[in-house]
């Protein structure tokens, strides 16, 4: 291996008394062992022989490890960082035009927060080799304290010879955009392009060292490598890039996988609507890093697995993540403000939906009763959970209750209303409609209300259908003129829609315009209404709206089947 290669190298390198190849294999390659014993070993036999003979390049390898991994000799961070500048000025007093203990000794004092002192060192490690993490660091000195700086001052060159200083970079710019996220559009976009270079450069470095194994040693680094394609994803991501971003994880996960990879790599299928992938990537990320990932991320992932099921209709499959989810959601405390933020709700409420639709589909029946009493247990717990309240409102319908059901309606509009949870206003007030329809049968509350779900934004054929339904037998004639040209648009995005009821459409529309003496129009409406279903109503419209067309009298009489 590569990277065992470069190590060896160096550990032969400093038995030789070749100290400036071990420093270069070593700072240069990023190949500091892992294994904190062998690290601290090396530690070790580096200042022994710096305490003996000291020496710039075993200096700027003691600084490295003070910055990287300190705690092999001093696990408190500050007291290490100043051991660091005083093994980066013993190299500096031998050699003061020494890149590494100039840069090292910058990065020490530049982490204790001493940025004046920093500068000196970060201003000749600059001079001696050109490194767009430096440049970036002496503008944020020279801005220590701005609320807005000058970001066109900063100026950056993305290219480097170490795949790792350009990674940085682009790391570095990111924290920059973070910190500053009400810069001038120009100059975040500006930035924004300059760390997507900075991550492209340093991904092309690590792909030919890694995969390509161009025999770069210096940049053979396959864990950064798959650091580096992360970052890289995420901007492809942002992008709408979504393929390049699943080859880009992909690729990196193939030589260090961990859970932040997979999530941007989870998050572009579900951009992409790669549904079977959603469900492999999800099941791998709970199965794996359950335990690494916030309950918020949790919930999403199963959310989305859940979502994907269904679309599958693999019902079985969906009704195992779903009763998962309910099961970690049912253990929280019921007080914890965590259950009650709206991304959680959202992802519970769409668990019960999920549940509902799944059973019904495999056909699993629960005894009313029992559907009340789980219902009601919810809303113990969730109050003001709009979705439930609309469940509950179902379970009221089912049991002939239709003034209970009526009241949790408008509870949850009121509570959806109050969180903007549109779409739950919009079922609410459409539900609510349809009942104030087919069972207490009052047309005018039904046109009210179904109104009220178009107003909040539900462009649903069936809402279009139901209050265009109302508006006809109320003798709205300029409203069932409209609401009729709605659902014929609606059409478009409506699969199923039977002969039959696009006629009736047809019908209700040419019936109005012919009582508004519309002959034309209304002949047009009632023979596309013939077309697609003979009606008794349509075919005598017609009749009168053709003899009207041809009278000048103006006489009308409308007929009703």
């Amino acid at each position: 291996m590569m990277r065992e290669q470069i190590e060896l190298q160096a550990k032969e390198a400093l038995l030789q008394g070749n100290y400036a190849l071990a420093a270069k294999n070593w700072i240069q390659g990023n190949c500091m062992p892992t294994d904190e014993d062998e690290l601290k070993e090396i530690f070790e036999q580096v200042n022994k022989l710096n305490e003996a003979s000291p020496s710039p390049d075993l200096c700027a390898i003691l600084g490295l490890i003070a910055l990287d991994n300190n705690d092999v000799f001093n696990a408190n961070r500050e007291e290490a960082l100043i051991q660091c500048v005083q093994w980066s000025l013993l190299g500096i007093k031998i050699d003061p035009d020494h890149y590494n203990c100039n840069r090292h000794a910058g990065s020490a004092l530049y982490w204790l927060d001493d940025w004046e002192a920093a500068t000196k060192y970060y201003e000749k490690a600059a001079q001696l080799a050109p490194s767009p993490v430096l440049q970036i660091r002496l503008f944020n000195i020279l801005n220590k304290g701005a609320n807005e700086p000058d970001f066109s001052a900063l100026k950056i060159q993305p290219e480097s010879d170490t795949a790792m200083e350009a990674y940085n970079a682009g790391v570095e710019i990111n924290r920059l955009l973070e910190w500053h996220a009400s810069m001038p559009a120009v100059q975040s976009e500006r930035l924004t392009a300059l760390k997507r270079a900075c991550y492209s450069h340093a991904y092309k470095l690590y792909r030919g060292a890694v995969v390509e194994k161009n025999g770069d040693l210096l940049n053979y680094d396959p864990h950064t490598f798959s650091m580096c394609c992360n970052n890289f994803a995420k901007e492809a991501i942002m992008q709408g890039q979504y393929e390049s971003a699943i080859a880009i994880t992909t690729e990196g996960m193939d030589y260090s996988s961990f859970l932040y990879i997979l999530q941007n790599r989870f998050g572009a299928h579900v951009e992409a609507g790669h549904i079977e992938d959603i469900i492999e990537d999800g099941t791998r990320l709970i199965d794996e890093y359950a335990e690494e990932m916030d309950l918020l991320t949790y919930f999403n992932i199963v959310d989305h697995i859940c979502n994907a099921c269904m679309e599958l209709k693999s019902y079985e499959e969906a009704l195992e993540w779903i009763n998962l989810g309910l099961e970690v959601y049912y253990t929280l405390d019921p007080s914890d403000p965590f259950t009650q933020e709206q991304e959680v709700i959202r992802c519970f409420t769409n668990f019960f939906i999920y549940k509902a639709k799944a059973e019904n589909a495999l056909g699993i029946k629960h005894p009313h009763e029992s559907t009340s009493e789980n219902t009601d247990q919810l809303l113990e717990k969730m109050p003001d959970n709009p979705s439930i309240l609309i469940s509950r409102a179902n379970t009221f319908i089912e049991a002939g209750n239709f003034e209970k059901a009526e009241e949790c309606y408008q509870y949850a509009i009121h509570f959806a209303s109050e969180k903007g949870m549109d779409r739950s206003v919009q079922v609410a007030f459409y539900n609510l409609g349809y009942m104030q329809i087919v069972h207490i049968q009052n047309t005018g509350h039904a046109l009210e209300s179904l109104e009220q779900s178009i107003a909040a934004g539900n462009q649903d054929f069936w809402c279009y259908y139901w209050v265009l339904h109302c508006a006809y037998h109320l003798s709205e004639n300029d409203r069932t003129i409209h609401y009729a040209k709605l659902a014929l648009q609606a059409l478009v995005n409506q699969e199923g829609i039977t002969g039959d009821v696009i006629g009736e459409i047809y019908e209700h529309m040419g019936t109005a315009q012919l009582d508004m003496e519309q002959y034309d129009d209304a002949i047009e409406n009632l023979e596309h209404a013939l077309r697609y279903h003979e009606m008794k109503t349509a075919r005598e419209n017609l009749i009168t709206a053709q003899a009207n067309k041809k009278s000048s009298t103006g006489f009308l009489r409308k007929l009703f089947g």
